[in-house]
């Protein structure tokens, strides 16, 4: 019987293992193919507390494009003429769009530049293994903020 329950846990971590293998690679899949999304959980302003979002926010990357639909919290240097739409939003082609595997393989680190009617944004975005995503967005006309969130599936 004792036999029986360590041959079950083995064959159930095995599994679990190839299940994550796969992930991995489906991941990669869609890293590779620039054709993913972030959905943002937190935001993290230069001032002030982490920032747990109860709206769907995400950051989508398509092919040789990058679309924004983010919050923004802090200081803006300068607002365009009516106020804008506020937050982080654009949907334009990537500028100098670079992939690598991070220092530890344990993910990747991606770079690029966009350049919106409103401002022109920076994105350093990193993507672990699991799925799990961080990124930074730098701007001419505002301070920087990061975003924490996942991949979708």
């Amino acid at each position: 019987m004792n036999k029986l329950i360590v041959f079950f846990v083995f064959m159930t971590s095995c599994s679990g293992m190839k299940n994550t293998q796969a992930n991995i690679q489906e991941l990669t899949h869609k890293i590779q193919n620039r054709d993913y999304t972030v959905l943002v959980n937190y935001a993290n302003p230069m001032r002030g507390k982490q920032i747990y979002l109860t709206s769907q926010y995400d950051l989508r990357i398509k092919k040789d494009s990058a679309f924004s639909y983010l919050p923004f919290f802090g200081i803006a240097y300068s607002a365009p003429y009516g106020g804008g739409e506020g937050g982080i939003k654009f949907s334009e082609p990537m500028i100098n769009y670079s992939i690598k595997s991070n220092k530890k393989s344990t993910g990747w680190d991606i770079h690029f530049k966009v350049k919106a009617k409103e401002d022109e944004y920076e994105i350093f975005l990193n993507i672990s293994n699991n799925g799990s995503a961080t990124f930074s967005v730098n701007s001419i006309n505002k301070q920087v903020i990061s975003f924490d969130g996942e991949v979708k599936k």
